[in-house]
């Protein structure tokens, strides 16, 4: 056998199941409020009014190498995703919950076991109907991660971990909703808050929190802050649809803009976050899909490398665009229209 490090990705799996329990259960409790605030006090009440569904996959990578003459070595990588909505709608009341989450890992003969894909978003709105295709809207929208993530090719140095960061926002607008393809929410007074909970990272300021400060003696004059407020204007569209035959796109834009930074000159950066995924359904269980994600958050320290005398070195660090793009063909399971 190649691979008897399988029983690491065992260990990852039973080591996520708490996390994944958690999400599952707040899930769940978002959609029994929304049911409680939507169903009619009647032993039969009528449950027609919602609509699921959802989508897991299973992407593998897997190479073998013996004895090749012209190098490279083996390695397994593997990422699960999941994607479920609920949508209830009864005359003018409208709510919806969504929650993505995704976790890759990859091993090699040389590295061990890392995370490629980590990621944790649950989204709830509540409309009620303006005029035409215009709601009136709430949003939650919560965002983190399952596992620690490490600075690379250092495994001892944690940079993330699960709630450091969340960020979490709150919203209150407008929602365009045409159609079951495209929705448009724009909200003119929008909390965001970054929570950084863990003492270490937060006492280093990641993620845009106010680090710890101290004396020369290292004493502690002011302690760090694990929470990042921040007040704005949040805009979020998603469109959803097929393409193609077997081919769908799949792709939400959000931008945030703090009213009140406390420097200045960073009011006019805009926070973005843009997701896309193209899936090609190659039957019922097999799929391929290839995902695309780009950020900027001004607040966030991007670490620049070179490689020198063939080292990867940190030269700089700054605010930055970055970007992912992932590819991958699996099993894969849909439900629900």
């Amino acid at each position: 056998m190649i691979f008897p490090e399988i029983r690491f990705i065992l260990y990852y799996h039973l080591h996520l199941s708490e996390f994944m329990k958690t999400i599952s259960t707040v899930f769940i409790m978002l959609l029994s409020m929304s049911a409680m605030s939507n169903e009619e006090n009647t032993p039969d009440a009528d449950t027609t009014y919602w609509l699921f569904k959802g989508s897991n996959s299973l992407n593998f990578n897997q190479t073998g190498v013996t004895t090749w003459a012209e190098g490279g070595e083996s390695s397994l990588a593997g990422t699960a995703y999941i994607s479920y909505a609920a949508a209830y709608q009864k005359g003018k009341m409208r709510s919806e919950h969504l929650l993505n989450a995704s976790f890759g890992i990859m091993r090699t003969e040389l590295n061990k076991l890392r995370k490629t894909e980590d990621k944790i978003d649950l989204t709830s709105t509540f409309g009620f109907q303006a005029i035409g295709n215009w709601f009136y809207t709430s949003q939650l929208n919560i965002k983190t991660q399952f596992a620690e993530g490490f600075k690379y090719p250092n495994d001892s140095t944690v940079v993330s971990k699960f709630m450091a960061p969340c960020y979490l926002t709150t919203s209150l607008g407008m929602q365009f909703k045409p159609n079951n393809n495209f929705t448009l929410f724009l909200s003119p007074a929008s909390g965001k808050f970054t929570l950084v909970l863990d003492q270490e990272l937060s006492d280093a300021g990641a993620f845009g929190v106010t680090p710890v400060q101290t004396d020369t003696n290292g004493q502690i004059i002011v302690p760090s802050k694990k929470v990042k407020a921040e007040f704005g204007i949040n805009v979020t569209a998603r469109f959803n649809r097929d393409v193609f035959e077997n081919v769908s796109l799949d792709t939400k834009l959000e931008l945030y803009n703090n009213y009140f930074d406390e420097n200045k000159p960073n009011r006019w950066n805009i926070d973005i976050n843009w997701e896309t995924a193209i899936i090609f359904n190659i039957n019922k269980f097999l799929t391929s899909s290839l995902r695309f994600q780009m950020v900027y958050d001004h607040n966030i320290m991007v670490p620049r490398y070179d490689v020198i005398n063939n080292e990867r070195v940190k030269i700089s660090e700054g605010p930055g665009t970055q970007f992912k793009e992932t590819f991958g063909i699996g099993l894969a399971y849909k439900f629900g229209i």
